[in-house]
Parts: structure tokens; sequence; C-alpha cells
């Protein structure tokens, strides 16, 4: 963790002056698979993302993306026989590095990110319902591990404007979040980036 921060300080300063930035938010469409990977279960969960995004440009087209962020996470599962519907949610921190490449040599259009995200679970709570009617809620807890870390790998495809940015980005864990459980948490991102504007140098000239 602390040589990903490093690596990631190292480059804002080599390109500093062209660093773009700015807030971040979004709503995740979230479930735990069963088993695997990209094995989808259940309902899509909604949740906030909550974050910051800077671009350190490589070449022309292509940067790193780092966005340390707050997602939720989590599943969202019914139970025809019962009328019941289990709610998950799981609070992360997540600093996600990618790598950003510009389909085009033009300044703004499309683009496709790739890339790994370190998690810290935070807190979670789980919540059934049977015909709207609380049947049980309490603090979701980790089952048989003590560790809060998560790794994921993510793969999205955006649009850039002179001053936002677009991104559908689709995410998964690779390493269980619990020992006894051992499904994944598997995440589709809908983000919109605000781009502050770029700092100019001053020319003595004006317009």
């Amino acid at each position: 963790m602390r040589s990903l921060l490093l690596f990631c300080f190292g480059l804002s300063l080599t390109a500093s002056a062209q660093l773009r930035t700015g807030p971040r938010v979004g709503v995740s469409l979230a479930t735990i698979s069963a088993g695997g990977v990209f094995n989808w279960n259940g309902l899509p969960k909604p949740g906030p993302i909550v974050g910051w995004s800077f671009e350190i440009p490589w070449t022309a087209q292509a940067s790193f993306l780092v966005e340390p962020m707050y997602m939720s996470k989590g599943s969202l599962t019914q139970n025809p026989q019962l009328r019941t519907f289990t709610s998950v949610r799981l609070g992360y921190l997540e600093l996600p590095v990618l790598f950003k490449i510009s389909t085009d040599t033009l300044p703004d259009g499309f683009f496709l990110t790739a890339g790994g995200m370190l998690g810290w679970w935070m807190n979670g709570r789980a919540v059934t319902r049977q015909d709207g009617n609380v049947l049980f809620e309490s603090s979701y807890s980790l089952q048989g591990t003590t560790d809060r870390t998560q790794v994921s790998v993510g793969i999205g495809f955006g649009w850039d404007r002179p001053r936002s940015r677009f991104e559908l980005r689709y995410q998964t864990s690779v390493t269980p979040f619990s020992t006894v459980l051992r499904g994944q948490n598997l995440v589709v991102g809908l983000h919109y980036t605000y781009l502050l504007p770029l700092a100019t140098k001053a020319t003595g000239n004006e317009d």
C-alpha cells in the first residue's frame, strides 16, 4: 500500500503541470457472487460512489487514473416462497489505479480503462424484510477473518468532455472477503467526474 502511494505521488510530480483532477460521483449496482468471479447472483444492490479523480498523463492518448473513493457494495436477494428480500450493504474505501487509453488523438472522445483496486472494508448492515416488514436487522460482521482488505480488478468504457468525464466500469474482487462465504464482490459503476480547469501560465498578453 505504501509503495503504491509513493509510486502515484512520483507520477503526479512528473506531470503536475497537466494533471487533470476533480470530484467523482456515481451509482454502484452490486452483488455478491454465489461462487466464482463473474457469477452474478440476485438483484442489483444500488449504492453511492463518492471520491476524487486524478488523471496523470503519460502520452497523448494514454494516462493513469488514481481515484480514491468511498463505494457501496453488497447484495440484494429475494426468496419468492417466503416473500422476503435480504439486503446486505458493505461500505468500502477504495484506491483504484487504472490505465486509461483514448481511442482517438483528439483531446475529447471515447476511452477504455483497466487496472486494479485496493479496498478497505469499513462497515456494513444486513436487513431482511417480508411483505415490507423488517424481520431481521443488524450490523454486518466479517465471518471467519479479521482481514478488511480486498483486491479487485476492473475494466471500463467512457466518454471525455472538456470539463467532465462519464464512465461505465465493471469490477470484481479477486480475494474473498470471508473465509466462510466464498463469493466475490461484483460492481457495475456509473461514474461522473467534474474536471477542474487546468492552471494556465501568465503570458503578459490578454485576449
